[in-house]
């Protein structure tokens, strides 16, 4: 089995690399954020933001344990195909996440990052309902989910930026960072 893992900031460009690494190689990807709107879902909240988001993700990792996202991603996608032989998880937000995606075999580990300026105007571009549309907002939102003053259950993505095996500046347009993901596969599988 492979399995690459995603991590960076919102809004960095997790998602144009797993969506690459599924058009060109037929990838099966899960979001751990999955998991989390899932739960916002079942406590019967419509109208969240990012910081119900994080909160919840707390929540889940102070309950089961800081690996408990990709826990659940695992035994998702052996239940939905255990045939499964190539899997993009994306989202990674904190080390428990990572030391249990290290238990597997064949496991890598991609940082996919951007200014803060690039990342906002991003968001301003894709208007997630639950994104911050501020730069104040962001920013706070944005310390968070990196890791400023959180505690060891919390969003943690710097240090899990720093775990990483390689890493990705997405600054410039997708063929550049589809130029990275391709040097990427040729020397990390």
């Amino acid at each position: 089995m492979n399995i690459i893992g995603i991590v960076g900031p919102f809004a960095s460009g997790k998602g144009v690399v797993t969506d690459y690494l599924i058009k060109k190689y037929s990838y099966t990807s899960f979001s751990l954020s999955t998991i989390v709107h899932d739960e916002v879902k079942k406590k019967g909240i419509t109208n969240y933001d990012r910081t119900i988001l994080q909160n919840t993700g707390d929540e889940l990792r102070k309950k089961e344990g800081d690996g408990v996202l990709a826990k659940r991603a695992v035994q998702y996608l052996k239940r939905k195909n255990s045939s499964l032989k190539k899997i993009v998880i994306e989202g990674i937000r904190n080390p428990g996440e990572i030391a249990f995606l290290r238990t597997i075999p064949g496991f890598i580990l991609i940082a996919v990052d951007a200014s803060q300026k690039i990342r906002f105007q991003r968001i301003l571009e894709r208007k997630k309902p639950w994104d911050p549309m501020d730069w104040d907002a962001f920013k706070k939102v944005d310390g968070r989910d990196r890791g400023d003053k959180e505690n060891t259950n919390g969003q943690q993505v710097k240090k899990c930026m720093e775990m990483a095996d390689v890493k990705i500046k997405n600054e410039g347009g997708v063929k550049e960072v589809e130029r990275e993901i391709e040097k990427i596969l040729n020397t990390k599988l």
